[in-house]
């Protein structure tokens, strides 16, 4: 890793449209505004560059959300989550302009093909995964052409054609940042022709840095360069082993909620088996959960057990100097963003920002300082 990579770091949240978190159950209203707005202002003081805001096919709208955060933030960041499709990709792209203008340039979009065929059939989409891929990298296409192009531009791909397409309004910057996920070649590929950031679940380090390198390399392959970003729940304690107690509190808690609400609530058909229901990407932590509970140097599996697979569960577990360690190797694999999840994600973020970040900055700092000696 070249000395200008060593300053290139960010540190994203996440946003969920009501309580509850990793190993609550949803809880309080339907959507709660206010726990919405609690949670920006929590992240921002904390020093979060960015927030996810998630989207599925039963979410409220992503857009909306972001919009209202702008207003009530200054410096905190976006990431809208997007699933292509639904929305033609002209009319988002003046979506996510406008947003970034009233923001003042603090919008993202992390396109979601949709790993699970049976979630994106309530939205209408009968497409397969590999179908969704190749017209997500044509939505993609469109949008950076409907922020950059100075006359009305026509377009003719597999998916989709327009005629005479132009915006009044473009990015602050130009641009906007496009993040994208999925682990098949495909969509490596994809990625590779069309992001600016790649993003995965969290993983060992062998397999983490190696889709790190597959992510780089695809784009090499299109004369482009992507950033890694690489999910992770984030336990800590004052010492290894108030951290390890709570991770143990914590498996019992959400193995217990799992014996009540079980498959169907993560996901699944009724009488369908539980590892069938942690498809497509979710089957990648399954695997893991199933190779120990502790591995590498903090890597905890136990929530990926506990949920069979569904969703990005990996933990790190620690300290926060052992934590920073750890996210020091992932980045020396590649990493250099890190999108960082929390069972109280106000109190963690706080904890986070004050004690974690900065232990990692001054190893990023020492490893600089001894790169240039050398």
């Amino acid at each position: 890793m070249d000395i200008a990579a060593h300053d290139d770091l960010e540190i994203v949240g996440i946003i969920n449209h009501r309580g509850g978190g990793v190993g609550d159950a949803p809880s309080g209203p339907d959507f709660d505004p206010e726990h919405i707005r609690r949670a920006a202002m929590s992240q921002e003081a904390a020093g979060y560059d960015r927030v996810l805001i998630a989207n599925t096919t039963i979410m409220p709208e992503s857009f909306a959300i972001g919009a209202y955060l702008s207003a009530v933030t200054t410096k905190l960041g976006f990431m809208l989550a997007h699933r292509p499709g639904p929305v033609m990709p002209t009319a988002a792209a003046r979506h996510l302009a406008t947003l970034d203008r009233l923001s003042d340039g603090r919008a993202a979009v992390h396109i979601i093909a949709g790993a699970d065929d049976r979630e994106v059939q309530a939205d209408g989409a009968f497409n397969t995964k590999e179908d969704r891929y190749r017209l997500a990298g044509e939505y993609v296409e469109v949008m950076r052409k409907m922020w950059s192009a100075t006359e009305p531009f026509d377009y003719d791909g597999e998916f989709y054609k327009f005629r005479g397409s132009s915006s009044m309004i473009r990015p602050n910057l130009g641009s906007i940042p496009v993040y994208w996920g999925g682990t098949s070649d495909l969509a490596l590929d994809v990625g590779g022709r069309v992001a600016d950031v790649y993003a995965m679940g969290g993983d060992t380090f062998a397999r983490a840095g190696a889709l790190a390198s597959g992510a780089r390399a695809a784009a090499a392959r299109h004369g482009r360069e992507i950033k890694v970003l690489m999910t992770m729940v984030i336990l800590l304690g004052d010492t290894e082993d108030a951290a390890w107690a709570r991770a143990d509190r914590l498996f019992d808690k959400v193995t217990a909620q799992m014996a009540t609400v079980g498959n169907v609530a993560m996901g699944g058909k009724p009488g369908e088996p539980e590892e069938k229901a942690a498809a497509g990407a979710f089957q990648r932590m399954l695997s893991q959960s199933k190779e120990g509970d502790r591995l590498d140097n903090c890597l905890w599996t136990g929530l990926n057990k506990a949920y069979k697979g569904r969703g990005n569960n990996s933990v790190l577990v620690g300290t926060p100097q052992q934590v920073a360690d750890t996210l020091m190797e992932y980045r020396r694999l590649g990493v250099t963003r890190f999108l960082l999840r929390s069972p109280d994600q106000d109190r963690d973020a706080i904890i986070i920002g004050r004690e974690l970040v900065p232990e990692l900055k001054a190893l990023m700092a020492r490893e600089r300082s001894l790169q240039t000696a050398a």
